[in-house]
């Protein structure tokens, strides 16, 4: 996923009892957490090629997976005085795995889970780069979340499940079979002005 959804979909986590025992600052550790990955994108300043070399590698491989989340929960902890180590910390670990799920299932650009003890990489390729459901279904539910705390968790079991269950409709029907599901699925971008690219996260094309 993108960055953006990726904010989304950690926002979206949080309330499943992140928001509720640990307030604003620990949802905003939620959404770090499950942003962490993707500090490897910096590489971008070095240049394209060295962003295609490095991301998805650096971020998504096992020291970021194992000292991320430890380190952000150490900070809420001991610094912010969030509460106990162990809950916090399984929470953040679950946001960062889920950037991992995530991503694994999305686009077809390899991730390597087991950096640097492994270089063998994974990806299904499930989602095209531009499909407009999982970021409507995502920025949907959290702008509800957002609006209505009350029923935020509500709002958050319909995002995640509706964007899981458009996952598994990309398993069972890889390719769309209209042109109207053509667009939704990434069409649309190819003649779309930048500015409507942007807003879903898509800084490259």
């Amino acid at each position: 996923m993108k960055v953006p959804e990726h904010i989304a979909f950690s926002y979206l986590l949080a309330q499943f009892g992140v928001q509720q025992a640990y307030g604003p600052a620990g949802t905003a550790l939620t959404i770090l957490a499950g942003c962490l990955p993707d500090l490897d994108g910096l590489t971008v300043v070095a240049g394209w090629s060295f962003y295609r070399r490095y991301h998805r590698i650096v971020g998504h491989g096992l020291p970021v997976t194992l000292l991320g989340p430890a380190l952000l929960a150490a900070l809420g902890s001991c610094l912010l005085h969030l509460g106990a180590f162990l809950p916090l910390w399984l929470w953040l670990q679950v946001a960062l795995l889920g950037h991992l799920l995530t991503d694994f299932c999305f686009y077809r650009w390899p991730l390597q889970l087991l950096w640097p003890v492994s270089t063998r990489g994974w990806g299904l390729g499930l989602v095209a780069w531009n499909d407009l459901l999982p970021t409507a279904t995502l920025y949907a539910a959290a702008a509800m979340a957002l609006a209505s705390p009350a029923v935020a968790p509500m709002a958050a079991a319909a995002g995640l499940g509706g964007l899981f269950t458009y996952l598994a409709w990309r398993a069972w029907r890889p390719r769309p079979r209209s042109s109207w599901s053509a667009w939704l699925a990434g069409n649309w971008a190819r003649q779309s002005a930048p500015v409507w690219r942007w807003l879903t996260g898509d800084f490259i094309t």
